[in-house]
């Protein structure tokens, strides 16, 4: 952020990312929030839609929640405090290049807990991020996984 971004250097960011934008501001505030709190051991990971109609690249139409547009975010945070750890835009799919990355479940909890893999936490979620084969690889990295599932989900 100390050096002047030119126009020419902002067009070719958002060739390759769609969150270019505000990646920067948005990952230095995810690491301040890493540095101000050490979750306690109950942790939970659900996605949190942040109202917004104005024009964006990643905005997602939910028709469910109150606020049918916005920004998905998935978070990470502490169940006992409710402060929120960790945090990942949701993109969608970006160009090809270092920012297109898997958007499947067990990807984004997996790369959400990365920092705090190994620590023998435990993790809670919703239906859409449990599945057996996610349970079995958080177990290997010493992360108890509590969550709800479907019946006809493989």
């Amino acid at each position: 952020m100390s050096e002047v971004m030119s126009e020419g250097d902002r067009i070719q960011r958002r060739e390759i990312d769609k969150l270019a934008p505000i990646r920067e501001l948005f990952e230095l505030f995810v690491e301040n929030c890493k540095k101000c709190f050490s979750p306690s051991e109950y942790v939970t990971i659900d996605e949190q839609l942040v109202k917004f109609r104005g024009r964006c690249p990643f905005r997602v139409y939910l028709p469910n929640k109150a606020a049918k547009y916005g920004v998905k975010i998935f978070a990470l945070v502490d169940a006992k405090m409710m402060y929120t750890w960790n945090m990942e835009v949701y993109c969608a799919k970006q160009p090809v290049g270092p920012y297109n990355i898997s958007n499947s479940p067990s990807d984004v909890v997996m790369r959400l807990m990365n920092p705090i893999l190994g620590s023998g936490r435990n993790l809670t979620t919703d239906n859409w991020y449990t599945s057996i084969p996610l349970a079995e690889n958080l177990l290997k990295n010493k992360i108890t996984l509590v969550g709800t599932m479907r019946k006809n989900k493989k």
